[in-house]
């Protein structure tokens, strides 16, 4: 029994661990984005198989039908996430390492000391025998597949749909053209090329999408023109935390009043829109980046 109970709190430990990601999904996103490794679609995919890896594991610990599979697969999971944390703390990394989403802010060396705690748990419970049960291929099969249809389902991959994510309800064109004649934005953002990011400086998905720009950049997947930065001039127009924290450089760094910011977005934001030779051929919002 109490073999049980360990194993069943190790079961709660990746329900939890996979729900905080699922909420954050973002910002996990954005961080497996952020190696390098993988495109920005594959990123979006392999976040998902994450999360619903660990409510896969997390259902057989506690369901304990068959506790040798759920034993070798988790200490598979935490073995490799720990070999991985362990790389990023000795390189220096100390972000969050998103092992509960953006719920608990853990740097890679306390969560390789929970990684070593749940791995403990594992063990404790170890050699547990197997609840009786009918048809455990089948239930293996649901416990499998359920999860990953359910991630899917309740947070699809932005690149199925980028359709879908219409950026004309939130750009005032008029307004827009409008503020450059009249010296509200600068002449230098219909001038030639450029990508003209609007951004708050306290929007979290601003500050996602200025992460998610930045690398594609680098990578040459987004157009390579000098970017203009506008904000809204609010309470605070330091810009310092707002780089440090996303890693975004901009050419042209302007402020404009927050009625005007507000017109041209039609209150939404981020709004990045390519201009070439005053024309502008690509809007873009934090969803459909890419």
């Amino acid at each position: 029994m109490l073999k049980y109970v360990f194993r069943a709190l190790l079961g709660i430990l990746f329900l939890f661990s996979a729900s905080a990601k699922l909420i954050g999904i973002d910002s996990f996103e954005l961080y497996l984005f952020s190696f390098g490794w993988f495109p920005l679609g594959i990123s979006y995919l392999l976040a998902r198989l994450v999360i619903a890896a660990e409510y896969t594991l997390g259902i057989l610990l506690i369901a304990n039908f068959w506790p040798r599979l759920a034993f070798w697969g988790s200490l598979a999971m935490l073995c490799g996430f720990t070999i991985f944390l362990t790389v990023l703390a000795i390189s220096g990394n100390r972000d969050n390492c998103n092992c509960f989403g953006e719920l608990v802010n853990l740097n890679p060396v306390q969560s390789i000391w929970k990684n070593v705690g749940m791995i403990v748990l594992l063990l404790l419970g170890a050699g547990i025998r197997p609840f009786s049960i009918k048809h455990k291929w089948l239930w293996f099969s649901l416990a499998a597949i359920v999860p990953l249809a359910t991630v899917l389902i309740v947070s699809p991959p932005d690149n199925w749909r980028y359709g879908s994510y219409g950026v004309d309800n939130m750009f005032n064109e008029p307004a827009f053209r409008e503020a450059v004649e009249e010296g509200i934005l600068p002449h230098s953002v219909v001038e030639g090329s450029h990508v003209v990011c609007f951004y708050s400086l306290r929007c979290n998905f601003c500050k996602m999408s200025a992460r998610k720009l930045m690398p594609l950049r680098e990578r040459g997947d987004f157009s390579q023109a000098p970017i203009i930065a506008i904000f809204g001039r609010g309470e605070d127009t330091d810009t310092a935390p707002f780089i440090a924290e996303t890693g975004f450089r901009s050419d042209e760094t302007h402020f404009i009043e927050p009625s005007d910011f507000l017109r041209i977005t039609n209150g939404s934001m981020p709004l990045i829109l390519v201009i070439e030779d005053s024309e502008i051929v690509a809007k873009y919002n934090y969803r459909n980046l890419h």
